[in-house]
């Protein structure tokens, strides 16, 4: 399946597949639903089950953007969001909250320890796709 008339009607600049994302999320499917539709518009996708490997995954691969899930077990998001935050090699990494934890108290939290956004699942593919444009393609002055 190719979505790349759909990605393309975002006007990348650049390409696609130089644009490295960390999926954080303990679910298997949905791990899975978020990887065919990332890889099906090019993108380089690695992926952590829970908040523990999503940290170390950061600091090594250094992504340019990480999706992260709330809720996980050895280590939830907001736990892992603050230790990226507080990583000199990682502070700078946008970091996107897509939880189904979505109610105003959850997405102060999620704010307040260093998220840049915070979005309910389910997100809608041409959702996705603007807020990776927007994080992801430099801006032309």
């Amino acid at each position: 399946m190719q979505i790349k008339p759909l990605a393309n009607s975002f006007n990348w600049t650049t390409d696609v597949s130089t644009k490295k994302i960390l999926y954080v999320d303990d679910h298997p499917a949905t791990r899975q639903v978020m990887i065919q539709m990332l890889e099906s518009v090019g993108f380089n996708i690695a992926v952590a089950e829970d908040g523990r490997e999503g940290v170390e995954k950061a600091r090594c691969w250094q992504p340019h953007i990480i999706l992260m899930d709330l809720r996980m077990p050895h280590m939830d998001g907001f736990e892992a969001i603050k230790i990226i935050r507080a990583g000199k090699e990682t502070a700078h990494i946008p970091i996107i909250v897509i939880s189904g934890w979505a109610n105003a108290r959850h997405k102060e939290r999620t704010l307040a320890v260093g998220a840049n956004e915070h979005f309910s699942k389910p997100i809608l593919f041409k959702d996705l796709m603007a807020l990776l444009h927007r994080y992801l393609e430099p801006v032309n002055d």
